[in-house]
C-alpha cells in the first residue's frame, strides 16, 4: 500500500524545509512527496459510488459479496465503495512561550514546526474530503480563536493563513486551551493537539480526560527540540524559562546532565502513562528530525475510524 512514500521521506532534509519560504511552499513541499507514491483514494467504506474489488479474506461480511461476479469467474470478491461518511477534525495549537524555543539543530522553532505540521494535516486530511476547524489562544490572558470546520474549497487557506499568524507569548496556557476545545467543539471530532506539553499539571490530565469523556477521539503530536530530548550542553551555561523568565546557573552542563535526564525521563514517562490509561495516540516529534511519523501515525488512525 505506501512503499515509494516512505523512502522518499526517509530521505527528507530537515534544512531544504527550513530554507522554503512560506507555510504553503513547506506544506506542499511535505505533502507532495508523501503523496506521490499513495493510491488516488486509500479510505474506503460504504456509499453509493462504487470504487473497486478485493479478494474476499475470512471474517468479511458476506453481504458484501459480488455473487454475480462470483458467478461469472468462479472468484471471491469484495465490493468497495468510497467513504460516505467524513470526520470533522481540528487543529488545536499551544501557542505558549515555550514553544519558540529553537536549539542550533532545529530547523525551526517548536512553533514553527507545529504550524507547518498543521498546515500538512489540513492539507491531508482536506484532500479525504473530511471538514478542517481550528482552535488556538491569542495574546495573554488568551483568548480563543475558533474557525468552526469546513470542507469549502476555501478552507485550506484560511487555515494557513491562521497558522502564519500564530505567535508565541505568555506563560503556560495548556490547560486553558483543553478547556476551551471541551467547551466549543460540541459535535464528536478528531482533534489534533500540536504542543510541547510543558504544563504538567492536574488540570491538563483532567482536560484530556474531559475531551475523551465527550466522546473525541484525541491524536496529541508533542513538539520538542533536540536540545530538551538530549540535553547537549557540555559548558557552563545560564538557562531561562521562557514562560516565567526565572534563570538558573549551571557550571558544567556535563554534570547536570544525568539529573536534566532522569527528571525529563519521568516527565515524559507520566504523560505516556496518562496517554495509555485514556486511549489516546502520542506522537513524539522532534524540530531537528523527518516529521513523516506523525503523517503516518495520522494515517493509521484514520484508518481506524473509518
Amino acid at each position: 500500500m505506501i512503499s515509494e512514500p516512505l523512502n522518499l521521506l526517509d530521505r527528507f532534509d530537515p534544512k531544504l524545509l527550513a530554507g522554503l519560504e512560506g507555510l504553503s511552499f513547506k506544506a506542499r513541499y511535505i505533502m507532495e512527496g508523501y503523496l506521490n507514491g499513495l493510491h488516488g483514494s486509500p479510505f474506503h467504506g460504504f456509499s453509493v459510488e462504487f470504487s473497486d474489488y478485493r479478494p474476499y479474506q475470512a471474517g468479511d461480511d458476506l453481504r458484501r459479496l459480488d455473487w454475480r461476479l462470483f458467478a461469472r469467474s468462479d472468484r471471491l470478491c469484495i465490493k468497495r465503495y468510497m467513504q460516505e461518511t467524513n470526520l470533522r477534525f481540528y487543529i488545536v495549537c499551544d501557542t505558549s512561550a515555550s514553544m519558540g524555543y529553537r536549539g542550533t539543530a532545529a530547523w525551526g522553532s517548536k512553533l514553527d514546526c507545529a504550524k507547518v505540521l498543521g498546515a500538512v494535516l489540513s492539507w491531508f486530511l482536506l484532500k479525504q474530503n473530511d471538514a478542517a476547524g481550528m482552535l488556538s489562544l491569542k495574546g495573554n490572558p488568551g483568548t480563543a480563536r475558533f474557525i468552526r470546520p469546513s470542507q469549502k474549497p476555501s478552507q485550506l487557506g484560511l487555515m494557513l493563513r491562521e497558522l502564519d499568524a500564530l505567535t508565541c507569548g505568555g506563560g503556560a496556557c495548556l490547560a486553558s486551551l483543553l478547556g476551551q476545545a471541551a467547551r466549543l467543539i460540541h459535535r464528536r471530532s478528531l482533534i489534533l493537539f500540536l504542543s510541547d506539553l510543558f504544563e504538567p499539571s492536574e488540570e491538563v490530565v483532567q482536560g484530556f480526560k474531559h475531551l475523551k469523556f465527550l466522546g473525541h477521539e484525541v491524536v496529541v503530536f508533542q513538539v520538542l527540540d533536540r536540545d530538551e530530548v538530549e540535553f547537549p550542553f557540555e559548558e557552563s551555561a545560564i538557562f531561562e524559562d521562557l514562560e516565567t523568565e526565572e534563570r538558573r546557573s549551571v557550571s558544567s552542563g556535563n554534570a547536570a546532565r544525568s539529573r536534566y535526564l532522569e527528571r525529563f525521563n519521568r516527565f515524559m514517562a507520566n504523560y505516556e502513562k496518562l496517554f495509555r490509561e485514556i486511549e489516546v495516540p502520542h506522537c513524539l516529534v522532534r524540530t531537528d528530525q523527518n516529521p513523516s511519523m506523525a503523517i503516518r501515525m495520522l494515517l493509521a488512525k484514520r484508518r481506524r475510524l473509518l
